[in-house]
């Protein structure tokens, strides 16, 4: 495979000749971001090629809670990413259900990145959790969406949803290869031994089948389509996350919260069962960069990427292509002016008199 630093470096000893002091030579970052928006329309160009068939054009990147759209889940993981830095700070603790029920890193209190299935929770006057009540209970057209799941206590639907970098746009939304979702129980009440009870609870880890959406279709409000069934829809907001300058997210509907009633009612050992989730989806980036911002499970820093050593996402029977694309569109001005023989730091369309001659244009 070859890097963004080889291709950009290609590119300009390309361009000039190998010489690249001249004084218009073009920066590596901007030769970079030509190369990210030219590999976009190369993709696009021969999409109906089959280019879309070779798996070096995707990345893959695992879903977690860190990269949750509720504010809730990011401010906690601020506070301990603040804590971490600076010990003398008070350890970040749990508050309200959401966070008191979310998946913990052993017997800290760090989330370790799975997911839960949000809905809304009522507490009643003397403070026991009553139903999780289903937030998308109603159609776009007001309808109640009847199923057999909104019934009990801690039996609907919920949802979630994480910010992703930007999926190229394509046709049939090719820039989303798959999504893949799997569910575990989870025993929020006994923190410590949660994975033995898990494993003896005979919830076995299930994969979950999903549809696919198109929020500009309306298709979650569509008649025709199944609304009973877990789906995902990308959607875009113009309340951008810090560091998703495109405030991009994939959103999974119709999840069920928990694999029981919570009574006391089929409830192993009386205690609270959810189900937790994991996820990971396969996408074309339009800026294969941004996927440093996606995070793994671990509480490691983000997902690296290095121009000089990751694999840049395109088949390497493109690279000329994409070399070509480059030169002629974005550097043929660049090419058809001569350097000054002499590096005055002047501007290039001054043409000067040097060693008895006059520079014109090639």
């Amino acid at each position: 495979m070859i890097t963004l630093n080889e291709i950009a470096h290609n590119i300009k000893n390309l361009a000039y000749g190998g010489n690249t002091s001249v004084e218009n030579s073009i920066s590596l970052r901007q030769i970079k971001h030509w190369i990210h928006y030219h590999r976009a329309k190369l993709i696009a160009d021969n999409i109906d090629k089959g280019i879309t068939n070779n798996q070096s054009l995707y990345q893959e990147m695992v879903l977690t809670a860190r990269n949750s759209t509720d504010s809730t889940i990011k401010n906690f993981y601020d506070l301990w990413d603040a804590y971490d830095k600076d010990s003398s700070l008070s350890a970040p603790v749990t508050t309200g259900e959401l966070l008191l029920n979310y998946p913990k890193a052993s017997t800290i209190n760090k989330l370790n990145g799975e997911w839960l299935s949000h809905s809304s929770l009522s507490i009643d006057s003397t403070g026991d959790q009553q139903e999780w009540q289903d937030s998308n209970s109603r159609s776009f057209y007001g309808d109640e969406i009847s199923s057999s799941q909104v019934r009990g206590d801690f039996r609907n639907f919920g949802d979630n949803s994480f910010w992703i970098p930007r999926p190229l746009q394509l046709k049939n939304d090719e820039g989303i290869k798959t999504v893949n979702l799997e569910r575990y129980a989870h025993f929020p009440d006994d923190p410590v031994t949660t994975l033995l009870n898990e494993e003896a609870s005979g919830y076995a880890k299930r994969n979950i089948k999903l549809y696919r959406k198109e929020h500009n279709h309306f298709d979650e409000y569509n008649k025709f389509t199944d609304n009973s069934k877990p789906y995902y829809i990308q959607k875009t907001t113009t309340n951008n996350r810090d560091y998703n300058s495109h405030g991009n997210y994939i959103s999974f509907q119709r999840l069920q919260v928990s694999p029981n009633y919570h009574g006391g009612l089929n409830s192993p050992g009386n205690k609270k069962v959810f189900w937790k989730y994991r996820a990971s989806v396969s996408m074309i980036l339009e800026d294969p960069t941004e996927i440093d911002m996606m995070w793994d499970f671990s509480w490691h820093p983000k997902v690296d990427w290095d121009d000089g050593k990751t694999p840049y996402p395109i088949p390497m029977e493109y690279v000329s292509d994409l070399i070509q694309r480059v030169i002629q569109v974005e550097m043929q001005t660049e090419l058809k002016t001569v350097p000054d023989v002499v590096v005055d730091g002047m501007d290039d369309l001054i043409k000067l008199k040097t060693q008895g001659g006059t520079q014109v244009q090639r």
